[in-house]
């Protein structure tokens, strides 16, 4: 396993090819379907307990309805709070149904690898993208990832997404030229997430 590859496996596999304390980031958009979100997270927080090296940074996009049980997650695999971002929903707004609620923000988690550091650069709660959906359904925008990227990595960081997708992350990693891993389990979306890393992606610098 290299700092620069996609793999495709279940999370699970890839976590037990990782060092303890061997990754300085992990960001991540996990599943939300009813029947798999709770076990994605559980991995997700206890693996990542384990793989990140001290005060390295867990972010993690989430959905409304099981924020509270997602945090608690977290927390019981020993993950210290750092802070709660709002990504700003474009186009379409989503309808929670069971709670008639139109959700007009998603919230990203910050934890942290104790002990806790704080940043060394200030930095705004919320940010914004553009609706992405050109490569998969639940795709996020590239814009998000490179300013969650700035903001809490730096040079020489291996960052990890153990649910990569179509590969928004990696290539943002890469943009930034930052080393990166990720772990897709569906082989049509891995084969994707390949094809996206083999085109020259925008420098950094255009979305400043």
């Amino acid at each position: 396993m290299t700092s620069r590859s996609l793999i495709n496996c279940d999370c699970k596999d890839g976590f037990a090819g990782l060092e303890d304390e061997s990754v300085d980031l992990i960001l991540t958009d996990p599943p939300y379907l009813k029947e798999v979100w709770e076990g994605a997270y559980q991995t997700l927080a206890t693996q990542g307990a384990r793989v990140l090296k001290p005060s390295g940074y867990l972010i993690s996009y989430c959905g409304h309805i099981n924020l509270n049980h997602i945090m608690r997650i977290m927390d019981d695999a020993g993950l210290a709070y750092y802070w709660l971002f709002s990504q700003a929903n474009h186009g379409a707004k989503c309808l929670v149904h069971a709670r008639h609620i139109i959700a007009g923000f998603k919230p990203i988690i910050i934890y942290q690898k104790p002990p806790v550091k704080p940043l060394n650069r200030i930095t705004l709660d919320m940010i914004t993208g553009q609706r992405s959906k050109a490569y998969h359904c639940w795709q996020q925008d590239i814009h998000e990832a490179i300013h969650l990227l700035r903001t809490f990595s730096k040079t020489g960081d291996l960052v990890l997404d153990p649910f990569t997708g179509s590969g928004t992350v990696p290539l943002a990693a890469k943009a930034l030229g930052l080393s990166y891993l990720g772990f897709e389990i569906d082989p049509g979306t891995h084969a994707i997430a390949l094809g996206r890393m083999d085109q020259e992606p925008l420098t950094w610098e255009a979305f400043v």
